[in-house]
């Protein structure tokens, strides 16, 4: 029974919860390794950034898991026939949990990166339709862009098995989140004079997680996650440069300002089981709570998120693995702004995603995993501009049981 519920707990391809960022320029989600393609090691012991209630049915012992994401963004912005590309590549995204189990308890602490790239620029050479719109306004052409963001999440908590058939768990998650954008450019009837502007938003605040876990029947397991929303108030740190002293004094007008753009609340919903001896299937679906958030007004003009996903893991041999995995986000923003911070370029489009991957175990305590994924962005309208936006990912993953 152990050994069953031991797969059964890998959750298989985990959304982890994307929302609009300040100036809404680097707006992404993220997958830990494996999940990516419907993976996980044979512990499960990453499952405590998914379904923690899932942990108590783990073997005795302490976990450590470690796994780094590369992606590879292009997106496109098409407006009054002109055409401007932005990219990014990501080469660090990590993830790392610690676990302890024994007997009817388990602790965890994980860390990752729940959105954005730390040390990577989302670039736009030739600047973006709605910066440069804005820029003209004030003499500024010949513009360039470039984008930082990230926000990190910290969650401690525990589970309980209550007995064969429920568990519970509970936790509090520490989010920390900043986003840099800078443009850069010339004044033509100042000579080309140099003109900038650089926009600094950060915020951090607490939030919860509880859990359930069900084994109705041999084999099958139900998780339901739920994560509180964190309340979010981004302070304002704005500088410019411009020959004019009222055009610079303008471009720094929001600097010192205070403004609300919380994480909305997400619950998740998953299902495995093992229908025959060596093949696992999961689905998961994740619902984000956008209305119920605090955006400053922007709420009302969106619908909630929510993210189906499918996965197949077939274990070649008790020590090796593949695995399959399919994604749908049904985003709730309307291909509309939604940021109160700024001007959203880039606002999240529906999504389609598919993944692939393979894992194996080196011994009874390493196992180490590979996957790859590919997301394709539906076509979105911001006003008379057409957004195009694609994203491949690729990811590494260790865990080590001791």
């Amino acid at each position: 029974m152990k050994k069953l519920l031991v797969l059964i707990t890998a959750l298989v391809v985990a959304f982890m919860g994307t929302f609009v960022y300040a100036n809404g320029i680097a707006q992404s989600s993220h997958f830990t390794a494996k999940h990516i393609a419907g993976m996980n090691d044979n512990t499960g012991d990453e499952t405590a950034m998914y379904d923690p209630a899932s942990t108590v049915w783990l073997k005795d012992g302490i976990y450590i898991n470690v796994s780094n994401i590369m992606a590879f963004e292009g997106i496109e912005a098409k407006a009054g026939g002109t055409t401007l590309k932005g990219e990014t590549t990501a080469l660090l995204l990590p993830a790392v949990s610690f676990l302890y189990k024994q007997g009817e308890v388990a602790g965890f602490l994980y860390a990752n990166v729940l959105d954005g790239a730390p040390f990577t620029s989302l670039k736009w050479d030739d600047g973006t339709p709605v910066v440069n719109a804005k820029v003209s306004a004030v003499g500024v052409s010949g513009v360039s862009l470039e984008a930082e963001s990230a926000t990190y999440n910290v969650t401690i908590g525990g589970s309980y098995k209550i007995n064969e058939m429920f568990s519970v768990a509970v936790g509090g998650r520490y989010i920390m989140s900043e986003t840099t954008s800078k443009w850069d450019g010339v004044v033509p009837l100042a000579g080309n004079a140099p003109a900038s502007q650089e926009t600094t938003e950060t915020a951090n605040g607490f939030g919860g997680v509880i859990g359930l876990n069900v084994v109705p029947t041999h084999g099958w397991l139900i998780g339901m996650t739920y994560a509180t929303a964190v309340k979010r108030e981004f302070e304002i740190d704005q500088k410019a440069t411009h020959p004019n002293p009222v055009a610079e004094a303008g471009l720094e007008a929001e600097d010192g300002e205070k403004v609300r753009e919380d994480l909305p609340a997400m619950a998740t919903l998953t299902v495995a089981g093992m229908p025959v001896m060596g093949t696992v299937i999961a689905l998961q679906i994740n619902y984000m709570f956008n209305k119920q958030a605090d955006w400053e007004g922007a709420e009302d003009e969106v619908d909630n998120d929510i993210v189906y996903m499918l996965a197949l893991t077939q274990f070649l041999s008790k020590d090796l693995r593949f695995s399959i995995g399919v994604m749908y986000a049904d985003k709730g923003t309307n291909d509309t702004i939604v940021s109160p911070t700024g001007t959203d370029v880039n606002p999240a489009l529906d999504e389609l995603g598919f993944g692939i991957g393979g894992a194996y175990s080196i011994n009874e305590n390493l196992n180490v995993a590979l996957t790859y994924s590919y997301t394709y962005f539906f076509e979105g309208e911001l006003g008379s501009e057409k957004l195009n936006r694609t994203r491949n990912l690729v990811a590494v993953q260790v865990g080590y049981k001791i």
